[in-house]
Order: structure tokens, then sequence, then C-alpha cells
């Protein structure tokens, strides 16, 4: 029979541990204090010793990523989903007049646009401040229209978007279809270059087969000229013959 001490001090030690695990538990968010429950169960009731257990949790973010649309259709307003109504909060709070970009493959004319937030509204980015996102130019602003071609949901989709931007980003935002106009026009002034040259060496062929036929034409005309005084000479030789 244990005696009265020790009963007491296994009492204590038990209560010590149990008030360690829910200082412990109340230490952990929601997700975390999900997780230790459920390995707890698996460890002392699951008849395998678990490997690192993940489940697959969708936060709010998750949900946004998933059902936010650049410019939203009556379609996705009918939706009585929770999740469509969350998309949708999210959205209404976005402020739509003006556009945000990301320019940082603007080389390959890839640009990223997005609707301002409201703390950008109210410090001025996109509107008195460049709405490229990695700057901050204030000077030499200029309003643009742009056609925002872009990928969403399994479709193709466009739309007409305002982007306010410094001369600097401006030439970015135009980059790639400047560089498409400068090759082509030097394509056609190479094209131009070789049909010109083509030409100058087809007339220069047809003046050198010009002068060779003249000169064959003169070397032709000597020729005869030569035949003329020989027959010449025979013929008083025949009549010399005839009249001695």
């Amino acid at each position: 029979m244990a005696s009265f001490g020790s009963l007491k001090s296994a009492i204590f030690e038990r209560e010590e541990r149990k008030q360690q695990y829910q200082a412990h538990i109340r230490g952990l968010n929601a997700y975390d204090r999900h997780k230790k429950f459920v390995n707890d169960y698996v460890r002392f009731y699951g008849k395998e010793k678990p490997s690192n257990l993940r489940l697959p949790i969708k936060t709010d973010e998750d949900t946004l990523r998933e059902g936010y649309r650049f410019i939203r259709s009556e379609e996705d307003d009918m939706d009585p989903s929770w999740e469509q109504r969350l998309v949708k909060r999210y959205y209404n709070k976005l402020f739509k007049e003006y556009c945000i970009a990301d320019m940082s493959h603007y080389k390959s004319g890839k640009i990223g646009l997005r609707w301002r937030t409201e703390k950008e509204v109210i410090s001025g980015k996109g509107q008195f401040i460049c709405g490229n996102k990695h700057c901050d130019e204030k000077d030499g602003l200029a309003s643009y229209e742009v056609n925002f071609c872009y990928f969403e949901a399994g479709e193709n989709k466009q739309a007409l978007v305002k982007l306010v931007v410094c001369e600097r980003c401006a030439e970015k935002l135009h980059y790639k279809r400047r560089k498409e106009k400068e090759k082509l026009e030097k394509r056609e002034q190479e094209d131009s270059r070789k049909r010109n040259r083509s030409k100058s060496d087809d007339d220069s062929d047809e003046l050198n087969e010009s002068k060779e036929k003249r000169r064959k034409g003169k070397r032709a005309s000597t020729s005869a000229s030569d035949h003329k005084t020989d027959d010449d000479d025979n013929f008083d030789e025949f009549l010399e013959g005839m009249f001695p």
C-alpha cells in the first residue's frame, strides 16, 4: 500500500502537469490547438503512430484568391454562397476608378493591374502619385486608358481601365509596342535596301549586255570591211586577165 506522502506527491505532480498542459493550450491559436488535439487523439487512441498530420485548411485568403474577379459579372453577384458573399464584400471595398500597375516584367510586355485599396486612395497613390507600385514620382503625371487583357477563371478577358503614371513609367508601359514598331521599321528598311540593290544589279547587267552587243557589232563591221577589200583586189586581177 502506498504511503500518504507518495500519494500526495503523485497527486501534486498530476495537477502540475495538467496546469502546464492547459497553459500550453491557451497559448496556441485555434488552428494549432486543433492540430494538437488531433495528434494527441491519434497518439493515444489510434492503431498506428501518426506521421506529420496535415489537414486541408481553407483560409479566407484562399477563398478570396479563388473567387476574386477583376470585374464581377451579374452571375457572380447572384451566387448566394458565403464564399462569394465574402469576395463581394472585399470587391466592394476596392476603389475601381484608377489602377495600380506592377511593371516588374515590362520588357516582355507583362504588366499586372489591380484596383486601388482604401489606404492607397487616401495617400493619393495611383492618382496624384505614379500608379506604378514601385514608383513614387509626383511630377509629369498623365492619365492613360489601357486595354487590359488578362486570363481569369479559365477565360481570356479584357477591360478598359485608367492608369496614371509618370513619363518614365509611361515609357515602360509602351516599351514592347515601341520595340515591335522599331523592329518592323528596321525590317522594312532592310527589305527596301535589298530591293534597291537587286534593281541596281539588274540595271548593271543590262548595261553590260548592251555594251557587249555594241562591241560585237563593231567587230562584225570591221570584219565585213576587210572581206570587201579582198574582193576588190581579186576583181582587179580578173579584169587584168581579160584585158592584157
